[in-house]
């Protein structure tokens, strides 16, 4: 399991983009782009020491499939974070 969670992931898009998002919100949908999701990407590596793939934004989505793809044993899983 990661350090992240969907709170941190929200609290990261309300402060990289502006944008007011729940935890199964579309962020790209919400006007996310990717300047927002490298900005995303350095808060959370401040706050958690946790280097998040750009990928992961694109793939999950939304601040919930973002967190259950850090969270999935799969080769983009948490335990590849940051490698």
């Amino acid at each position: 399991m990661s350090q992240i969670t969907v709170a941190m992931v929200i609290e990261c898009v309300r402060n990289a983009a502006n944008r007011e998002v729940t935890a199964d919100t579309d962020i790209f949908s919400a006007g996310v782009d990717s300047l927002a999701v490298l900005r995303c990407r350095a808060l959370l590596k401040e706050q958690t020491g946790v280097k998040v793939p750009g990928h992961v934004f694109f793939g999950g989505r939304t601040p919930a499939g973002i967190v259950d793809m850090l969270d999935a044993p799969s080769p983009i899983g948490a335990e590849n974070v940051g490698r």
